[in-house]
């Protein structure tokens, strides 16, 4: 009887310890406060002490600067890593089943690594951890893949200097929710072109055709047969092509274009807990201004400076850009870029273009000799006239006739000196 009330005595004190814990985190602010924690958004709320993911933002355009033309050998760069001071890239789908590392300064091609006993059926992707490379090879245009995976290369037998071989390992895997009855088209949700590593898990982001989301899936990092897990999913409002993740700052950003009409745009995700990418901040940020098809792959390289790297293409050469998502994540200014004092800029309108003219409106217009040019999507040249603007302040207009041009989308190229401007519209 003795043992019992000696229970009960010391369960009354519990009890009574946790309603004084409560009634101390009531009255000393410690309660939990959901809401937008990002001041750079349009609904921070300086109260919440838990990010909700519900913060918003201003649309946000922006213009990275380019680094360097990329050599011909790597016109398909289609991924990215940073590993021992230099940039690491593939080639896409029929490429030689090599790494190619690349000089940072000058983006000269300076290692070439072989997989040995590998194929390039269709890399898409480049990642790494503390201890490993990891290639994607999962391009997945038909949909009707079955042979998915991603090798691993050991990074400790990468030579330092010079060209080599290099066994790998690979892990194959498959889409959990995948059913072969779903594929019905090209523009189908199981097609998948970036990868990121962590210290526990592989994490992939789908390139959906079909509804223009991503989903996100976790997969195992060690050789093996495995089903990639889907996790959550995210409207992308574009095709997402390259991601990578830093986790010292907690954040990735995916790179991606917007189908169709190709202009680049990328997804920064931080203030996230655990693998909840999509839980976070999601700010996206346009670059309608890149001269660029196809932007595919994107690095972290030191802190939050990052690197963009765009495809070969008939009219423009495969390039690099400069990108930081401190501008955007380290508690700056949102909002649209201001474009620098002297620089021109123009506004497409309509777009798309459904009747017979578009306007070209040329914005903060310097006095000057410039020539507008629009190519087709093969690059040819369709038009080209030269004007001679002697206003030194404003905005003109530019009408163009384009009502016998075929459906398709046209890249429209102003230039005046060595400044251009190029932008993409879509004809209905």
């Amino acid at each position: 009887m003795i043992e019992i009330f000696h229970f009960i005595d010391t369960m009354k004190k519990v009890c009574f310890l946790f309603l004084l814990s409560i009634i101390f985190l009531a009255n000393t602010g410690y309660t939990q406060v959901m809401g937008c924690t990002d001041p750079n958004s349009n609904n921070y709320n300086p109260s919440a002490t838990q990010n909700d993911g519900s913060c918003t933002y201003n649309m946000t355009i922006y213009n990275p600067p380019i680094k360097y033309l990329l050599p011909d050998e790597i016109e398909e760069s289609s991924g990215l890593a940073y590993h021992n001071g230099r940039l690491w890239t593939i080639n896409d789908s029929g490429g030689l089943p090599k790494l190619y590392a690349f000089d940072t300064v000058t983006g000269e091609i300076i290692q070439r690594i072989t997989v040995f006993g590998a194929q390039n059926t269709d890399w898409e992707a480049l990642a790494d951890d503390d201890v490993y490379i990891y290639i994607g090879d999962f391009g997945n245009n038909a949909g009707t893949r079955d042979d998915l995976k991603v090798f691993r290369l050991k990074k400790a037998d990468i030579p330092d200097d010079g060209d080599a071989n290099v066994n790998s390992d690979i892990i194959n895997f498959s889409y959990s929710d995948y059913s072969s009855d779903d594929v019905k088209s090209k523009n189908h949700n199981f097609d998948c072109e970036a990868l990121i590593a962590t210290d526990e898990w592989l994490y992939l982001f789908s390139k959906n055709r079909g509804n223009q989301k991503s989903k996100l899936y976790q997969l195992p990092k060690n050789p093996g047969d495995y089903t990639a897990q889907l996790i959550n999913t995210f409207n992308t409002s574009g095709l997402i092509t390259g991601a990578d993740i830093n986790l010292e700052k907690n954040e990735v950003t995916l790179i991606g274009y917007v189908d169709q009409s190709w202009v680049p745009f990328a997804w920064l995700l931080f203030d996230y807990e655990g693998d909840g990418f999509f839980s976070g901040n999601k700010r996206r940020i346009d670059m309608p201004n890149i001269v660029a098809s196809q932007t595919e792959a994107i690095v972290y390289t030191i802190g939050r400076n990052e690197i963009v790297t765009s495809e070969g293409h008939i009219l423009f050469s495969q390039s690099a850009y400069d990108f930081n998502s401190g501008k955007w994540t380290e508690n700056s200014p949102s909002g649209m870029e201001d474009v620098q004092a002297g620089q021109f800029d123009f506004v497409l309108s309509p777009n798309p273009v459904k009747k017979s003219k578009i306007t070209v409106e040329i914005l903060r217009l310097p006095i000057g000799e410039y020539e507008l040019a629009i190519y087709n999507s093969m690059g040819k040249l369709v038009d080209s006239n030269k004007y001679t603007l002697s206003r030194k302040s404003g905005n003109t207009k530019i009408k163009i006739k384009v009502g016998k041009y075929p459906a398709g989308y046209y890249f429209v190229r102003l230039s005046s000196g060595n400044q251009v401007v190029e932008k993409k519209f879509i004809k209905n």
